[in-house]
């Protein structure tokens, strides 16, 4: 995804789109029952900015080109969930278990995760800026992708961290981030990256960042 770039979006009728949750809640949970029931949601090019999703079992959902804002989602399950050249702006995010979530070519900015885990997310090419994670767990996050103006309080992470990944402006609070998780970082651009390891990448890290703890 590139920033700035604008797309037509299509408004759902909220009884329009509860018809299509409610049918791939029942596939969800035909599946789990090994029964064949409801219809896996897909969808393309919606702004969902005016929609309650709060009925929404996000497991395995297929969703491209969309639009995410304004809303807050609270007590829910992202796991599997994949997102392609999807926007989140202005979103809260509490109590979300983003596992193996997808979120290649997608741009998530000026919101706030609280209580939330990450583990192993698929970012090539993600826009991540001006965000707050609060009590959160992290595991294999942000590879291959931009992050920018982010804020990690009272985190922890549990891995190798930033993957071939463009680093500005990070900030560590009471968080234990160590320099040994960086490993490779990108000092290129997602178009053209330059990957460098080692002693270089850790000082581009350590230049590009702060509070974060010494090995």
């Amino acid at each position: 995804m590139k920033v700035g770039k604008l797309k037509t979006m299509k408004q759902l009728k909220q009884k329009e789109l509860d018809l299509l949750i409610d049918n791939h809640n029942k596939y969800i949970e035909a599946l789990q029952n090994d029964e064949s029931a409801g219809k896996k949601l897909i969808l393309d090019e919606v702004d969902f900015s005016n929609n309650d999703l709060s009925k929404l079992n996000f497991v395995d959902v297929y969703i491209t080109s969309s639009n995410f804002k304004n809303a807050i989602l609270e007590n829910v399950n992202l796991g599997g969930a994949k997102f392609y050249e999807c926007t989140f702006s202005n979103m809260t995010f509490r109590n979300v278990n983003f596992g193996k979530t997808v979120l290649d070519f997608s741009l998530l900015t000026d919101s706030t995760f609280d209580n939330c885990s990450f583990t192993k997310i698929n970012s090539n090419e993600t826009y991540f800026q001006d965000l707050n994670f609060n009590n959160c767990t992290m595991d294999d996050v942000f590879s291959n992708s931009k992050t920018s103006h982010i804020q990690f309080e009272n985190c922890i992470f549990n891995g190798i961290e930033f993957w071939e990944c463009i680093i500005s402006n990070i900030t560590f609070i009471r968080s234990d981030f160590h320099t040994d998780m960086i490993s490779k970082v990108n000092k290129g651009t997602l178009d053209e990256p330059i990957i460098v390891d080692g002693k270089e990448a850790i000082s581009i890290f350590k230049s590009n960042s702060s509070g974060y703890l010494e090995v």
